[in-house]
């Protein structure tokens, strides 16, 4: 199943795409898609559509 769910991201000084997906890898998510759709002072909200295992 295709789920989608919002992630908090530690921000970061080199903040670069390739940041984002490892932080998702390391929650053991693997993105088809994501995108930023909020900040707060220190954590991005990232939106992540993947496939999720049951």
């Amino acid at each position: 199943m295709i789920t989608t769910e919002n992630f908090e991201i530690e921000k970061n000084i080199n903040l670069t795409g390739s940041y984002i997906e490892n932080s998702l890898a390391q929650k053991g998510i693997e993105p088809l898609r994501w995108a930023i759709v909020d900040t707060t002072d220190k954590n991005l909200i990232v939106s992540v559509s993947y496939r999720k295992v049951n």
